[in-house]
């Protein structure tokens, strides 16, 4: 048995270009807590929009959301990692210039308690042409799944550090 790639969809061969290619790498970059925020390239500069139970708006406020989520030390997340299930392009676009997909898989996230976290996620993203050739750019990300879990776990692990 072959192993599997985390970040290959199962119908990966379906994906319209460039999307086949940013998913994966978004998803990749956004898992690594070392990385140099290239994820952060998939969202427009000002307007992209990430919806996390709450909404954040362009680069700077998104790279700020995740650094104070995932820090390789200081958590509350340490360690995270998605498994792409599938990309759903939606028929019509979402207007001229404009592409929309849903994608959904699993992750994990691991506490700097070093409780372990399982969970499903959906996606909703919604991406805009900025010109001729270049790559879409993310204008719409919104997140869906259960935190519950995870919400309840970095609150007990706060707590345990205040006493």
């Amino acid at each position: 048995m072959g192993s599997h790639d985390n970040y290959t969809f199962a119908n990966q061969s379906a994906i319209p270009s460039p999307l086949d290619k940013q998913l994966p790498a978004f998803f990749k970059s956004w898992d690594d807590p070392h990385s140099k925020n290239e994820c952060l390239n998939l969202f427009h500069p000002t307007e992209g929009q990430l919806v996390f139970g709450s909404t954040t708006t362009g680069r700077e406020a998104i790279r700020a959301f995740r650094d104070a989520m995932i820090h390789p030390e200081n958590g509350p997340v340490v360690d995270l990692e998605h498994t792409l299930g599938k990309c759903f392009v939606l028929a019509g676009g979402a207007g001229e210039g404009k592409q929309e997909v849903i994608v959904n898989g699993s992750l994990w996230y691991k506490l700097k308690n070093g409780r372990k976290i399982d969970v499903d996620f959906a996606s909703n993203i919604r991406f805009v042409s900025p010109g001729e050739g270049e790559d879409l750019l993310a204008e719409f990300y919104e997140v869906y799944l259960d935190a519950t879990e995870l919400m309840g776990a970095i609150k007990e692990m706060n707590e345990a550090d205040e006493h």
